[in-house]
């Protein structure tokens, strides 16, 4: 369930043809690069955090099986 709401969630956000205001134009080549761009930072940050919470509790499996 949770990965579908995930994949759910990501799809309605990836979409390169959302409504927008005239000037904000999602048909011109490089938009798809510059909203990549955008969300790296936002990709880069859940990646460490993942890394982070995932280092945090082997650390604390292999301190209960001392």
């Amino acid at each position: 369930m949770t990965q579908r709401l995930a994949l759910f969630a990501f799809l309605l956000t990836a979409s390169p043809m959302l409504m927008a205001h005239a000037g904000h134009d999602h048909g011109h080549w490089s938009a798809s690069l510059i909203h990549l761009l955008w969300a790296l930072p936002v990709i880069v940050a859940g990646a460490i955090a993942f890394w982070g919470l995932r280092r945090i509790r082997h650390q604390k499996h292999h301190q209960q099986g001392e």
